[in-house]
């Protein structure tokens, strides 16, 4: 082994060697670490084949993929910055110089100058492009002062390295200020994934990016004749100002989304101020006519607002979500919320010109309407992208809306309906090698509830004693988002990572069972929420909300560390709405047809006053994170830890992996 490390560097350099150890650092990124002291077999075996992969750039793993040509390891090197949108790199692009929004590293967002956090000055980050089997291996430098950061892989499972999850405190410690962590991890579930922070609000401040997994054996690869990386379509809501004012927020303002940016380009429209800043470049996605195109749909929202997409005289035929393939279905909308993938295909039939891609926001989003626009572009390739950025004419006005027609993930729709023009997720069915007879059809080892709404406390109860999270809506109108009423507060130290800080789990844990003292099943608690369930259980999770009114609102849901079948939806009874724990866990009876092959998910959608029943095998031990991937609800509550297996039976750490805790020496200054 050392042999090999020692060839590397004579001939690649230092840097090279970096790369191929690929362990967290912490403050220096050339320092090698010892990695003889890990007594895993599968882990040496793994770092036994890794002498015989190359390390590339990662811009050169974005390839077409073959099933002979050896994986590579992917290294890409990130640094997180404090920066600003249409700020000096843009020079006059605010004030209607074309030429000067492509400086480099301006970030033009909705035209609207606003603090930004960026990676590589860039607002979505570097797009990731590998193949399936690739290693990927990102060096995070956190350049901003007095904040930390994590990064979180959503769609990979981490099933060899758990520890790269990127949860601050669940998983490892935040990368503080200074300081460089290394991510590295096996690229092993295709399709379209992205990252995001899992840090703050970083997610809605501009760290996010896309994360595509190609194979060459994909089920649906007959549909298309292009997969191009520039038609990945990352959807993102966006604030005139960075989102901490809402945090915990001001009463003389209301949280709103002020535009929907595709690919990190939109304008800021407010029509009833007379307010139209559309000197800002949009998003042009190329197209070639008699030519079929996959396109990637990542939904990358931070507010309450669901993302309806149209595209002006095309349908979708969508062949994938959340990195699964599923069975063809042709759609006129494709509606998404935050966490959400799907890739459809387009088939460019139309007439050669521009037509309009329409991202509104729906659902709560209806009170305030707001729509981004992209271009599909037929354009000759003689003609500049630049140019095409700027388009010479007008969008369709909100008012004018396209027919919805065939409609996918409404949340309005009844599921399992094939009568009407609207399809629940759960409608889909996958389209992979085989059903899962066993997991459909199993009786579960352990049936969790998990329950969730926005409580509306009383301020007089929410201001006295201890100091409680909260979110200011709008006025006095303030908010704590709980799971089966607990408010979710991390730990002190990362629980995968440092787990022989467990000590006591009675006073470290809560769950609905075992709550602090001064709690009951009425009252809302603050504590660290874990369910734990056996390794390889088969679980049923049933997600359910418990809003107090009907509402035009719901809470898109994501799992870490697995994908989960949908075995249900749907909205509950009116005879159930005020016993709705007891009505589903007395519910017997499915809607699904016994014919029907569910499709896997990572991130489903509650429907008001509704409920989703989904399954998975308890087989990635771990700690994992389960919450509402809306950043408000996130940051003030709406989670809970998922423990598989014991700590023993869970893979460990690096032994020189970053640790982290409280420092709380004697008073009598005794150590």
């Amino acid at each position: 082994m050392w042999r090999s490390a020692i060839w590397f560097v004579a001939i690649f350099g230092c840097d090279i060697c970096v790369s191929f150890y690929g362990f967290p650092l912490i403050t220096d990124p050339k320092m090698i670490w010892d990695i003889l002291g890990n007594n895993s077999a599968a882990f040496r075996q793994e770092q036994s084949q890794e002498h015989e992969m190359r390390v590339y750039p990662g811009e050169e793993c974005d390839r077409k993929c073959s099933v002979d040509e050896p994986p590579r390891i992917c290294h890409y090197q990130w640094v997180l910055e404090n920066y600003s949108a249409m700020g000096s790199a843009c020079w006059d692009c605010i004030r209607g110089n074309r030429s000067h929004c492509f400086h480099p590293q301006c970030v033009t967002a909705n035209g609207m100058e606003r603090g930004i956090v960026s990676i590589n000055r860039k607002m979505p980050g570097p797009s990731i492009f590998v193949c399936q089997g690739d290693t990927i291996v990102v060096d995070v430098s956190n350049e901003m002062e007095g904040m930390s950061a994590t990064i979180h892989w959503h769609g990979f499972r981490q099933t060899r390295s758990p520890w790269m999850d990127g949860v601050p405190m669940v998983t490892q410690c935040p990368i503080e200020a200074d300081t460089t962590f290394r991510y590295r991890f096996e690229a092993e579930e295709a399709g379209t994934h992205w990252y995001h922070s899992h840090s703050g609000y970083h997610m809605a401040n501009g760290h996010l990016g896309a994360a595509v997994v190609r194979t060459p054996l994909d089920v649906n690869a007959a549909l298309y004749d292009f997969d191009l990386s520039e038609h990945v379509m990352l959807i993102s809501d966006w604030t005139l100002d960075s989102v901490e004012r809402w945090v915990p927020g001001q009463q003389s303002s209301q949280m709103t989304v002020d535009s929907i940016l595709i690919n990190g380009r939109g304008w800021y429209v407010k029509e009833e101020a007379g307010i139209k800043a559309n000197h800002a470049p949009l998003t042009v996605f190329r197209v070639q006519r008699n030519y079929r195109y996959r396109f990637r749909l990542i939904s990358g929202g931070s507010q309450y607002c669901p993302f309806q997409l149209q595209i002006e005289n095309h349908r979708m035929l969508v062949i994938s979500t959340d990195g699964g393939a599923v069975k063809p279905l042709s759609v006129d909308t494709l509606i998404s919320i935050s966490g959400e993938r799907y890739d459809f295909v387009i088939d460019a039939d139309q007439p050669e010109g521009t037509y309009w891609i329409r991202v509104r926001g729906v659902g709560f989003c209806n009170l305030f309407p707001k729509e981004g626009f992209a271009l599909l572009s037929y354009a000759d390739p003689s003609v500049a992208t630049e140019e095409l950025m700027f388009p010479n004419h007008a969008p369709p006005e909100y008012n004018n809306p396209y027919p919805m027609g065939q409609t996918l993930n409404d949340h309005r729709a009844m599921c399992y309906n094939s009568e009407d023009e609207m399809t629940c997720a759960a409608d889909l069915e996958t389209h992979e090698a085989h059903r899962d007879d066993e997991l459909v059809a199993a009786v579960p080892d352990v049936r969790l509830f998990l329950g969730f709404k926005m409580m509306h406390p009383d301020n007089e109860w929410l201001f006295s004693g201890r100091y409680k999270p909260f979110i200011t809506v709008r006025e006095d109108f303030n908010t704590i988002a709980v799971a089966n009423n607990i408010s979710f507060i991390y730990p002190s130290f990362p629980l995968l990572s440092q787990p022989d800080l467990i000590i006591n789990e009675d006073e470290l844990f809560c769950n609905n069972t075992h709550l602090p003292a001064g709690c009951d099943k009425l009252h809302l608690c603050f504590c660290t929420h874990r369910i734990k369930v056996n390794l390889n259980d088969v679980v049923e999770l049933t997600l359910y909300d418990t809003a107090y009114k009907p509402q035009d609102f719901y809470h898109p849901f994501h799992i870490h560390g697995y994908r989960l079948i949908i075995t249900d939806m749907g909205r509950l009874p009116e005879s159930a709405i005020n016993s709705r724990l007891k009505y589903l866990q007395e519910r017997n009876v499915t809607r699904r047809p016994d014919s029907h092959n569910p499709p896997f998910k990572d991130t489903v959608s509650i429907p008001n006053e509704g409920f989703v029943i989904t399954r998975f095998r308890a087989n990635n031990p771990g700690f994992w994170f389960v919450h509402c991937h809306l950043e408000w609800h996130l940051g003030s509550g709406m989670g809970l830890v998922l423990q598989v297996g014991e700590v023993d039976q869970m893979l460990k750490a690096p032994a020189e992996f970053p640790r982290c805790a409280d420092f709380k020496p004697s008073l009598h200054g005794k150590h």
